[in-house]
């Protein structure tokens, strides 16, 4: 089916006689008159586009530091993959080799219509796949030491019930691929190399922390270091978030019980789970906010689902394809300075300067 044609694209002068400070009645400042409420919204999906030294993280940073004062019910979670999205108030989980913290993707979903063990061995598997380069028969042997290692702790498909005792992890994946091999399976050789930095890096095999804090980040910066770990680390934060909002049920109201905010999204440009969240986590009151430096590091899901679109200053081979999919005129998004956005909400296009998370301070 062809997707719906889009409103009319607009341009508004700033001429509303509106309040300047941060956060107004009418929602959150993002500068000059131009104020953004997702409730006002059909969703609260925001995608941001801008170059290095554009003033995309500022951007970002501002919005997460803003919403939970504008809605002091909304939590914030925040996966950073450089380091530099720290917020006042946080509480920080830094993912390293010397860190008490850990993430543990085969934490089980406990939707008894879509999750249980054999799911989530299969989801598993999927992301290993795609960041660890497996072959479809590697997947497969995957997938069956999973589902050993969820029976070795009780946890069956079958049986709801015990989808809530404490779920394996790695190190349980590691010594159930050692025993296969002591017993000559080659495939488990071929998954042991492929997993060896997971194994050794540790990160996936340590106690997980809560997600009850309000503003929450998870520091991924150092696993930059070994392709494919920050990009699992994701996925599976992601889908433990949008998990969780999925048993929650359905909100009455358009105000989000959580937001998600990743800078940098190119590290999980290829994540289903992201497309899920700006698809449907708008109607169990998951938001989400991404930034990037190029279009093409952003799915066309993610562009078609927000509802808010900003662009900052690209880099003049991105204006073409930013300028049409973003709905602007090209003259426009190639003018922009450092701070200065093009920002469309719904069908309305507005043009402002940014006041940045460091002048909010």
């Amino acid at each position: 089916m062809p997707p719906k044609p889009l409103p009319t694209a607009t341009l508004k002068p700033n001429q509303s006689k509106k309040s300047t400070t941060e956060s107004a009645t009418d929602g959150i400042l993002l500068g000059d008159k131009v104020y953004w409420n997702p409730a006002n919204l059909p969703n609260g999906h925001i995608a941001i586009i801008g170059a290095s030294g554009s003033g995309k993280t500022q951007t970002l940073k501002a919005i997460a530091y803003e919403l939970p004062r504008f809605y002091p019910s909304v939590r914030c979670i925040t996966i950073d993959f450089h380091g530099d999205q720290e917020l006042p108030g946080e509480v920080c989980y830094p993912l390293n080799m010397e860190s008490p913290y850990g993430i543990n993707p085969l934490v089980v979903d406990l939707d008894t219509k879509g999750g249980g063990p054999s799911l989530q061995a299969i989801a598993v598997s999927a992301i290993l796949k795609k960041a660890l380069t497996m072959g479809d028969n590697q997947q497969g042997a995957m997938i069956d030491v999973l589902i050993t290692c969820y029976k070795q702790r009780g946890i069956i498909q079958d049986d709801p019930t015990t989808w809530k005792r404490e779920p394996p992890t790695f190190a349980d994946v590691r010594e159930e691929i050692n025993s296969r091999i002591e017993s000559g399976c080659k495939e488990s050789s071929k998954i042991a190399l492929k997993l060896a930095a997971m194994f050794e890096y540790g990160i996936f095999t340590r106690l997980q922390p809560s997600l009850d804090a309000q503003i929450i980040r998870f520091d991924l910066s150092a696993l930059g270091k070994v392709p494919g770990l920050g990009a699992i680390a994701a996925e599976t934060l992601i889908k433990q978030v949008m998990d969780s909002h999925r048993i929650m049920g359905e909100i009455k109201e358009k105000i989000p019980r959580s937001y998600l905010f990743i800078d940098e999204c190119k590290e999980a440009k290829d994540s289903k789970t992201l497309d899920l969240v700006f698809a449907d986590g708008r109607k169990y009151g998951l938001g989400a906010a991404v930034g990037s430096q190029k279009r093409k590091d952003m799915s066309d899901d993610v562009i078609m689902n927000s509802s808010t679109k900003i662009i900052l200053a690209v880099d003049q081979t991105e204006v073409k394809r930013i300028a049409k999919d973003f709905r602007f005129a090209e003259g426009l998004v190639s003018q922009l300075q450092p701070l200065e956005a093009l920002v469309r909400m719904g069908s309305n296009g507005e043009k402002c300067r940014i006041k940045p998370f460091y002048e909010r301070i």
